[in-house]
């Protein structure tokens, strides 16, 4: 079951893509959904809890562009899949700025929405495999792709997530995440650290570099540690 959104301000347009939708479903018996239509983004924005799998967003809505509701939603969440709908190909261009995946161009017809469609579920596919964390940090929940956290710190009680340059804080325990993230190459070097194999620049005697950090490589996992990487680098995943 797929979780569809749509940012529509134009009645018959949203009726239009509500209708595709389920001539889509009818042609394709494997896919599944569910549906919630809005008018005005700022509705959108109070009520989004990342849960939604597919994100139809007009470009041009009274309240708030399509496109800002875009930036803060995917503030939110890294994975839901972005499409625009609009009428001047410049503006979904721009569309790529905040990780759209594709726009579709009104008036939509039914062909190129099929096609969408058919590279939509080929994603989504692709998505059900990884693993994704869910975080909440002091404005709001958020989902993060596992292949974007380069290691996981615990410091004073605290969880601490490296994902690039940001640092979210978590409570919780490291044991949760590593019993989740065990199929996704995320290895202890020492009782305080869950590294990202992917990440894993370089090892120098009892320290390893992790992107662009050094963390401390215990006596305790050192063997299991360099195993792991050694497997990871040699291609045994």
């Amino acid at each position: 079951m797929q979780n569809i959104v749509i940012l529509e301000d134009q009645t018959e347009q949203a009726e239009r893509m509500r209708r595709m939708l389920e001539q889509y479903a009818a042609s394709h018996p494997d896919f599944t959904y569910s549906l919630k239509l809005y008018e005005r983004a700022i509705p959108l924005l109070t009520e989004y809890t990342c849960d939604a799998d597919v994100l139809f967003l007009d470009i041009q809505v009274p309240d708030l562009s399509g496109m800002e509701a875009a930036r803060r939603i995917r503030a939110m969440d890294e994975k839901v899949i972005i499409i625009f709908i609009t009428m001047l190909t410049q503006y979904a261009i721009e569309g790529y700025s905040v990780g759209a995946f594709d726009y579709v161009l009104k008036p939509v017809r039914y062909e190129e929405f099929s096609a969408k469609m058919d590279r939509v579920c080929r994603m989504l596919a692709h998505q059900s495999s990884a693993v994704t964390l869910e975080v909440r940090t002091k404005e709001a929940k958020r989902r993060l792709n596992a292949d974007d956290v380069s290691y996981i710190e615990v410091s004073n009680h605290d969880i601490l997530i490296h994902a690039g340059d940001e640092v979210i804080y978590q409570w919780g325990n490291l044991k949760s995440y590593e019993d989740k993230l065990a199929a996704s190459h995320f290895v202890r070097c020492n009782a305080c650290y869950l590294v990202n194999l992917k990440y894993v620049r370089g090892i120098s005697g009892d320290s390893v570099t992790v992107g662009k950090d050094k963390l401390a490589i215990s006596k305790a996992k050192r063997k299991e540690f360099l195993m792991a990487v050694a497997q990871y680098k040699g291609g045994s995943r």
